[in-house]
Order: C-alpha cells, then sequence, then structure tokens
C-alpha cells in the first residue's frame, strides 16, 4: 500500500466528519425551521466552510502524492490542519435548536469570536506548513509572495476578534464568501 492509499483513508475520515457535522447541523436546522429566525451570516459561513473542506480532501492528494515514505511526526502538522478544519466546520452552526427557538444572529454574535479565531489559527499553520510548500522554500519573501491571499485573510480576520460592529462582520463574510470563491473559480485543480 502506498503514502497516499495509507493516509488518504484518515485524511478522509476526518474531513469526511466535517462534512457529515455541516449536514446534521443544517438538517437539524431545516428540521426546526419554524422556530428558527434565519440570517444569512452563519448559512454563508457554512457554505464557505463546505468549500474549504472540498479544497482540504482535494488538495491533500498532493501533500501526499509524491511521498515515498512518512513518519508520524511529519504527519502531525497537516493532522493540525485537519483538526482545525473540523473544528471550524462545527463551529459554525447550532449544534441544537430549544424548543424555545433560536436566533441564527444570536448564535452568530455569540459564537463570532471562537470561528473567526480557528480561522486565523488555520491561517497561520497554512501559512507555516504549507507555504514552505507551496514556494518551494523556506525563504521568508518567498513563502510571504505565495501566501498573499492567507496573509489577507489574516488581516481582514483579526480585527473581528474585537470589533462587534454586525456591519464589519457581514463586511468581511461578504469579502470571505468572494475571495474562496475567486480561489475556486481561479486555481481550478484537477488531480493527476
Amino acid at each position: 500500500m502506498s503514502v497516499i492509499e495509507y493516509v488518504s483513508v484518515f485524511v478522509s475520515i476526518v474531513l469526511g466528519l466535517a462534512v457529515a457535522e455541516l449536514g446534521v447541523s443544517f438538517h437539524k436546522l431545516m428540521r426546526a425551521r419554524r422556530r428558527v429566525q434565519w440570517d444569512w451570516m452563519s448559512l454563508a459561513l457554512a457554505f464557505v466552510m463546505l468549500l474549504e473542506v472540498l479544497q482540504f480532501w482535494w488538495l491533500s492528494y498532493d501533500w501526499y502524492a509524491h511521498t515515498t515514505g512518512l513518519r508520524l511526526v511529519e504527519f502531525l502538522p497537516n493532522l493540525a490542519l485537519l483538526l482545525l478544519i473540523y473544528l471550524m466546520a462545527a463551529a459554525v452552526l447550532p449544534d441544537e435548536v430549544p424548543e424555545a427557538g433560536l436566533s441564527l444572529r444570536s448564535f452568530y454574535v455569540d459564537s463570532a469570536r471562537y470561528f473567526w479565531s480557528l480561522v486565523l489559527a488555520i491561517t497561520v499553520a497554512i501559512i507555516l506548513i504549507l507555504g514552505p510548500r507551496k514556494a518551494g522554500t523556506t525563504d521568508f519573501l518567498a513563502v510571504a509572495r505565495s501566501q498573499i491571499a492567507n496573509i489577507g485573510v489574516l488581516l481582514a480576520v483579526t480585527p473581528l476578534l474585537f470589533v462587534r460592529s454586525i456591519r464589519v462582520h457581514q463586511i468581511v463574510i461578504i469579502g470571505f464568501v468572494g475571495l474562496v470563491s475567486w480561489i475556486y473559480l481561479s486555481d481550478l485543480r484537477s488531480i493527476h
């Protein structure tokens, strides 16, 4: 069994659990739809998370495609990325809808700091772990150039930990959805 075959099973399980988390949470919202005060922000972020999980699964092939040997310690950084993406998927929608009902806007406001902290954590991890791989070097400037979109995410998202204005959050969410959509449309990937 090759490294890619061996590792891809574990990667697929973790990312599959993230998709299942999104699906179950959305299903619970739909089943209780009359008790839900709908708001677009959490739903837009759930859509982005679905795309991000799919992108991680798709790109993980490149992480291991040409690897002939892999030690556990070499796998741990990628495991950290997988766990962060799972936590983000789990954080974006509520786990339950109480009998008294639920406001998705209130849910977002209550969980925004946690979700955006995870976004910051995974973005820093991507820059540090995947940046040198993409740049083909550990040279700081080359890595920074290869990670310009992620550096932009850091700059846009960091204020959300401190700013309570819902309008600022909405603008950043629109930008976040736009950035992820742009990445998907401009960087069409194929597995060889």
